[in-house]
């Protein structure tokens, strides 16, 4: 989804910025003063201020002590992103928590972000502040072109293993599929039995109509109608309601992982629903604000034109 992923890439923030940036679209709600004087409910006494890689310094204003994330565990939080005391983004203002898994092990061809190493070391019911040097990033961010550096608030709402996150991810999953399942084939193809297969990758499809055409071959441009649709129901892109189906080479990585394999099973004229995990989609990044971090996908798809 070349087109696909310019769509879902409109209004970011600088690339730049987005490796400071590990969440979908902003950070907390609840203003620094009120963490900072909310320390005496439970906190540890005196901020207490780290240097963190790169420079970046973390003043720790609450601290409980409650256990810090492992490698691997995933930590939930809220935060403000400010510019001073000018407030920039909010993940409040959207309402939902972020996520973000604490790496198992050190990568040395990865860099880590102040924000991740800050979360590594706070628990539930932890708050502090992340104060990154702008001059450390290779271009200034939208909104603080006369700063001299990015704020970030950080409060921990939980921290789960990777055991316990996945159960609990599966379940949740397993719910909202069904009702969307049920929502999808009751608009597209009602009355087609809802039985999913799923491939060695983890891609799980639903044929709702043969196609009588060719099946595209590797290079092959095909065209494709689609919509695609997050668990909660949410339409995030949709070229049925533009009226232009896309165009790209089959097999070629010019889409998503599982847009290659699933459209590539399917013959011209065939209609069908794709659901795509993170690892074939968009991952652990996401592509904010659009999609979420480790987002499953549901799309509805007509394979239009193959070799065209």
């Amino acid at each position: 989804m070349n087109k696909l992923r310019q769509r879902a890439a409109e209004g970011l923030w600088p690339a730049a910025f987005q490796r400071w940036l590990p969440i979908s679209t902003g950070v907390l709600a609840v203003v620094v003063m009120a963490l900072i004087s909310s320390s005496c409910n439970g906190g540890s006494g005196a901020a207490e201020k780290i240097t963190l890689e790169g420079g970046a310094t973390m003043t720790h204003h609450i601290k409980t002590g409650n256990p810090a994330a492992n490698p691997g565990d995933f930590v939930m939080f809220h935060a403000y992103v400010r510019n001073g005391d000018s407030l920039i983004f909010s993940t409040r203002q959207q309402g939902d928590e972020q996520m973000i898994q604490i790496p198992k092990e050190e990568d040395p061809n990865r860099q880590s972000s102040p924000v991740e190493e800050a979360l590594s070391k706070m628990g539930v019911g932890d708050s502090a502040t992340v104060a990154i040097n702008i001059d450390t990033l290779p271009q200034k961010p939208r909104g603080f072109e006369n700063a001299s550096e990015v704020l970030y608030d950080l409060a921990v709402t939980n921290v789960m293993s990777e055991e316990a996150f996945n159960e609990k991810r599966k379940a949740e999953r397993a719910g909202a599929l069904d009702t969307l399942l049920q929502s999808l084939v009751e608009e597209y193809k009602p009355g087609t039995p809802i039985e999913l297969k799923e491939t060695e990758s983890g891609l799980e499809y639903l044929i709702l109509e043969e196609g009588a055409g060719a099946q595209p071959e590797s290079g092959q441009q095909v065209k494709v109608h689609y919509r695609g649709v997050l668990l909660d129901g949410t339409t995030f892109d949709s070229s049925l309601s533009r009226g232009e189906p896309i165009d790209f080479p089959i097999g070629q990585g010019q889409v998503i992982p599982g847009w290659d394999e699933g459209i590539g099973m399917l013959k011209e004229g065939a209609k069908a629903i794709l659901v795509i995990p993170p690892g074939l989609g968009y991952g652990q990044r996401g592509a904010p604000p659009v999609i979420p971090p480790n987002a499953d996908l549901v799309f509805y798809v007509e394979l239009v034109g193959v070799g065209e």
